[in-house]
């Protein structure tokens, strides 16, 4: 099965559905909310950073911070060791970011709305494999993938 990274937002209330949804068609998902499968607070919460915001020269200091080195390490290992991306809308400037560089990395990465709500267009959507609406499309989609890592001649023994 597909090693599928979820790239989502704290605030996207359907994250964590789509995740056991995915788990339970067999697949292994990253979960930014469980590394390891240990539940987390956000980066930020735990490094106490406000939701409203920081400023850029504590914000460069608050980076080098051992926490979230970890975490970003943590993230980035998930990312390129994943076959799949599932940039799960609504979501954030961060989840982006990383399905830019799965994108950049050559990984499929795939555009679902979950929320089925209207959607910001976005141009740079053009360099992402497809965007989907529903989600029995996705899967199906994700089930194509398999098919297509499983006949790989890396995958041969």
């Amino acid at each position: 099965m597909a090693k599928i990274y979820v790239s989502s937002s704290w605030s996207n209330p359907f994250q964590q559905s789509f995740v056991e949804e995915l788990r339970n068609r067999g697949h292994e998902v990253y979960d930014f909310r469980c590394p390891n499968g240990r539940e987390e607070k956000s980066v930020w919460e735990s490094v106490g950073v406000s939701k409203d915001g920081i400023l850029p020269t504590d914000f460069k200091e608050v980076l080098q911070d051992d926490y979230v080195r970890q975490r970003f390490e943590e993230h980035k290992e998930a990312m390129l060791s994943s076959d799949v991306c599932v940039l799960l809308l609504p979501c954030n400037k961060s989840s982006h970011i990383e399905a830019g560089i799965m994108k950049a990395s050559g990984k499929t990465v795939l555009v679902y709305n979950y929320a089925d709500e209207p959607m910001t267009p976005e141009l740079m959507y053009l360099f992402f494999d497809d965007i989907y609406e529903y989600a029995e499309d996705l899967f199906a989609a994700i089930h194509n993938i398999n098919v297509s890592l499983s006949e790989s001649p890396d995958e041969q023994p």
